[in-house]
């Protein structure tokens, strides 16, 4: 068959067929970054796509050629469509779904190359008809395999451009593209040469379609190639956020019970983000993406500050709106390739994908940060709230397993340096996370072997120099590290979620102990220390009540005593549960004032019945002048306010001297007594009240000389 060919029509082919590769490119991109739940619906949806474009790019060569185009619908015309979507399924599927082997790519340019001589031959039927062209075997045979040898080629150089990460990925994507343009149009070139004309009226067929209607058809093609490359890649982007919802269509607004039981199963009903299981699936899906194309992904875990108390204040159908909000804003914070999912309470997660560094995520996790930190407008009320970020990267900072454990402790890390901020895991993260780690095996053998024990700190009374109480403190006897104490343990306890038992028993061994000391006609008084994770448990109250009971024992037998910080962070927590406290007749102590600055107003505002100021103010009573007029001023703050006032931290004589001189009602220290046993503080409370006895007699004794 002797073929002429319009240049111009091969460059619109060339440069129509590129366009639509490098898109092509785009949408395989956006599909490798879509859950693997996504991937099967957005592949076969781009299989069609692509298919529409090999067909069009196809005709637009045969017009060149003067060859024609089919003037109505025929079966020949859709078999052809049906070969070209074997080609374009070998093509997505190879480049997203199987791994890089040389058999499976091999493979598919044999289908693709027989797919392509199909094409071939059914759209000459459809354009010229059957009877008018015959095939030349050894044309045929070798057109076979430079079909079959230009689309494996072409499979390899997109595998190829998938995984490229240098510097120059656009250029290299167009460069690409045309080259598997040129090859195609290469194929075109002896294919033809395989089609022989069976009559001398052969290319009479194409005279009756002038060469101008070819152009305009060509070119008509040829924007209808790019329009619906474009189209494909909007609706890609919008599948990202909106998922296949935004096809779904029915008259009753109803979805199959399957389709919604399923979806359910992958969505946090509350928000509509990604739940716990569909993260797992996904972060196992960017694994593999990573892996593929070399490159990092970060994990950003992401925790509300002070979301508790908004439920606690307000209601949960705020805390529930606010958490809604909260899931726009880190769906509007993140990239389109990005993915947000809710994995439990006021906790989300982020997997930012296509990076290569730490710097690549800073820029997204700093919009995450701002965005939480606008107010929230929620029935007419104004909520600022902030949250803590920890991000780890994989490969760099562990394998898949331990990725969010480490994402994790970097958000602690943030938590601790003043939350409102996102911390990357590193090195010095690393080392106390392995700590924690161990110590999480040893804790859980600790309260299996019950382990932990009680020290008791005496506490005096400044005036009759009596003791009138004592600070219950747990310790951590280590079968092989010894004593550990609990600044050195209780994080861990919080973090792996222990500290809950540890509590308990501390409230349970303290009763036990005021129970054991009524038997011995002692009259004490126990404080123990509350941990912010207690905050939490709404039954708080309640269960230390049924323990006093249990060992029935009065509730003015036992106080409470709650950090500075942990109160003014959780201010609406702390002043509903000093209403429970006095409600149960349970006192309450502001341990380690004067560590943060709080307003006057606040302090007025709080039913507490003691402050104790902290031992760092102590240190320097008998040193710096202002110092001990700073404390003189809080103890008649205080006492004007109704509160007592507590010293700790006593370690000298003349620090004795200098609080009872400004008018402390209690002190403690180790110039007293370091924390003892209960046998121990039994022994000693004895000793202390045997002498004021003595000084009481004494006392009275001179007296009655005088007189």
């Amino acid at each position: 068959m002797s073929v002429n060919y319009d240049i111009l029509l091969l460059a619109v082919s060339v440069m129509a067929g590129s366009a639509s590769i490098t898109m092509a490119f785009g949408l395989l991109d956006r599909a490798s970054r879509a859950t693997e739940k996504a991937n099967a619906f957005m592949l076969a949806g781009m299989s069609l796509a692509l298919s529409i474009g090999v067909l069009a790019n196809h005709f637009i060569i045969l017009l060149s050629a003067n060859l024609g185009a089919p003037t109505q619908f025929s079966w020949d015309l859709l078999h052809a469509w049906l070969f070209s979507i074997g080609i374009s399924a070998c093509f997505v599927y190879l480049t997203i779904l199987r791994k890089p082997q040389t058999f499976n790519i091999l493979l598919g340019g044999l289908v693709s190359g027989l797919c392509d001589m199909g094409l071939f031959y059914s759209s000459h039927l459809a354009i010229h008809g059957k009877g008018v062209f015959s095939l030349n075997p050894l044309m045929m045979t070798i057109t076979t395999f430079v079909s079959i040898a230009v689309l494996s080629l072409a499979l390899f150089q997109f595998r190829w451009i998938k995984s490229y990460a240098g510097p120059y990925r656009i250029s290299a994507k167009i460069l690409v593209a045309t080259c598997i343009s040129l090859g195609i149009l290469c194929i075109h070139f002896v294919s033809n040469t395989a089609f022989i004309d069976s009559a001398s009226n052969t290319m009479q067929i194409t005279q009756h379609i002038s060469t101008y209607n070819d152009q305009l058809t060509a070119i008509a093609i040829a924007l209808g190639m790019v329009c619906l490359f474009l189209t494909a890649l909007i609706l890609v982007l919008f599948y990202e956020k909106q998922g296949k919802n935004i096809f779904a269509f029915s008259l009753f607004h109803s979805a199959p019970e399957m389709a919604q039981t399923e979806q359910f199963s992958l969505q946090d009903s509350l928000t509509k983000l990604p739940n716990r299981r569909s993260f797992d699936s996904h972060l196992d899906s960017a694994k593999k993406r990573c892996t593929r194309s070399g490159k990092s992904f970060a994990l950003a875990y992401i925790d509300l500050d002070y979301f508790k108390p908004i439920n606690d204040t307000y209601g949960h159908h705020i805390g529930d709106a606010v958490l809604t909000i909260t899931a726009e804003r880190l769906n509007n914070a993140v990239r389109g390739c990005d993915f947000v999912a809710r994995i439990g309470g006021d906790e989300f997660v982020a997997i930012i994908e296509e990076i290569e560094n730490q710097e690549d995520a800073k820029p997204i996790a700093d919009r995450i940060v701002n965005s939480i930190k606008e107010a929230y407008y929620i029935d007419h009320l104004n909520i600022e709230l902030s949250c803590s970020i920890g991000i780890a990267l994989y490969p760099k900072d562990s394998d898949i397993d331990k990725l969010l454990v480490c994402a994790d402790a970097a958000m602690y890390k943030a938590k601790d340096q003043g939350k409102n901020q996102y911390k990357f895991y590193d090195s010095e993260i690393e080392t106390a996370n392995d700590l924690m780690l161990n110590m999480q095996s040893d804790l859980c053998l600790a309260i299996e072997n019950k382990e932990f024990s009680l020290a008791y700190l005496p506490k005096i009374d400044c005036h009759s120099l009596t003791a009138i109480g004592a600070e219950a403190l747990i310790r951590w006897n280590h079968p092989s590290k010894g004593e550990i104490l609990p600044n050195d343990f209780l994080p861990a306890a919080e973090h792996f979620g222990m500290i809950q038992k540890i509590n308990d028993w501390v409230i349970d061994e303290c009763c036990s102990m005021l129970a054991n000391a009524k038997e011995s006609d002692l009259d004490l008084n126990v404080s123990i220390n509350l941990s912010s994770h207690q905050f939490r448990d709404p039954s708080l109250v309640k269960n230390i009540i049924q323990t006093i009971k249990d060992y029935d024992l009065s509730p003015s037998n036992i106080s409470f005593e709650i950090k500075e910080t942990i109160a003014i962070n959780n201010q609406p927590q702390f002043k509903s549960l000093l209403e429970k406290f006095k409600h149960a007749g349970i006192k309450v102590i502001l341990d380690d004032f004067g560590l943060l600055p709080m307003s006057l107003n606040y302090l007025l505002d709080l039913d507490i019945d003691e402050i104790k100021i902290d031992k760092s103010f102590i240190a320097m009573i008998n040193k710096d002048h202002s110092a001990k007029a700073l404390i003189d001023a809080i103890f008649k703050l205080t006492h004007a306010l109704g509160f007592k006032a507590t010293a700790e931290g006593i370690e000298t004589e003349e620090q004795q001297d200098a609080i009872i001189d400004l008018g402390c009602d209690y002190m403690q220290g180790y110039l007293f007594s370091k924390p003892v046993k209960e046998a121990k503080l039994f022994e000693l409370y004895r000793k202390l009240q045997f002498k004021q006895l003595q000084i009481d007699f004494n006392s009275s004794s001179k007296k009655i000389k005088k007189s």
